[in-house]
Formats: C-alpha cells, sequence, structure tokens
C-alpha cells in the first residue's frame, strides 16, 4: 500500500520489516470530518484475496474484504462501498488532495483478482479512512471497515472538503 507523509509525499508500504521513514499519514478521521495527520503506530500485513484497481490511470491493489469511499455523480451522496463490489458495476471514487480546492469523481475500474496476495499496510482506527495516493497530489480513501451507517449517513462531498 502507499501513504502520504506528514509532508505530503506517497510512501510505498511493502514489508512489515522494513523501516518507515514517517512517523505521521494522512487520513480520514471521520469523528471531526476532516483529513488530518495520524500517528503512524503498526504496521499489518494482510493475506487475503486482493483486487487491483484503476482510478484516473494509476493501478494499486487493496485487500477484497476492504472499503473505498465512493461518491454518487449526481446527488454527490457518499457511500462506501467494498472493494470485492466494484467489478461490473459502474462506481465513482472521491478524489482529493492536500492541496486541492475541491474534491473530483475518479471512475473505479477493477484490472484483475489475485487469489491470495500480501497487502502491507498502516493499522487504522475505526473511524479513519486511509488517504491512498493514486498521484503525487491526490488520493482515495479506504479503510478496514464500513463506516457508512456510522459516519457518513446521508453526507455529501461538502461535509467533508
Amino acid at each position: 500500500m502507499l501513504v502520504f507523509d506528514s509532508n505530503k509525499k506517497a510512501i510505498l508500504l511493502d514489508d512489515v520489516h522494513a523501516p518507515v521513514v514517517t512517523d505521521h499519514i494522512w487520513v480520514l478521521d471521520l469523528n471531526i470530518k476532516d483529513f488530518t495527520l495520524s500517528s503512524f503506530l503498526v504496521l499489518e500485513e494482510i493475506v487475503s484475496p486482493t483486487h487491483e484497481l484503476m482510478i484516473d490511470g494509476f493501478k494499486f491493489n487493496l485487500p477484497s474484504n476492504w472499503n473505498i469511499l465512493i461518491v454518487d455523480q449526481e446527488t454527490l451522496q457518499l457511500d462506501v462501498v467494498e472493494v470485492s463490489e466494484l467489478a461490473g458495476s459502474e462506481f465513482y471514487a472521491v478524489i482529493y488532495g492536500p492541496n486541492m480546492p475541491m474534491a473530483e469523481c475518479g471512475k473505479i475500474t477493477v484490472t484483475d483478482y489475485k487469489p491470495s496476495f500480501c497487502n502491507v499496510g498502516p493499522s487504522l482506527s475505526k473511524h479513519q479512512m486511509l488517504c491512498h495516493p493514486i498521484s503525487p497530489y491526490s488520493w482515495v480513501n479506504v479503510s478496514h471497515s464500513d463506516l457508512y451507517n456510522k459516519y457518513l449517513k446521508n453526507a455529501i462531498i461538502g461535509d467533508l472538503v
């Protein structure tokens, strides 16, 4: 997985034994409905079925049981969908970044499936979504849990940015 560090640079996390060069990462903290820096404490290794996604021309892997923040292009209503449900349907991810004046929508395309893949990423709190880089200046939000009912019910993009 990739993360944005406190200097807004993307860092690749691919080995739980390799040293990590940052103390903080960007997350969407749904307790305060804002993007913020969070302490980076623990790496997790998840071996599971994995989908390769492409958003705005950037490909990356996510565990199939993780969730991604999506948006309805017409109503701008936010939702969270499990990665395993993305194939064969049209979904748009919320794209944002530390220097972007407004959020954008990016079509999500599933490009590959791996029945067993080793994913390495940060341990997140139950109220956080990781800001996963898709370019040097933008991210999408992903999480190990479905946060819709507790934090995002009836929320629109304007509630976050």
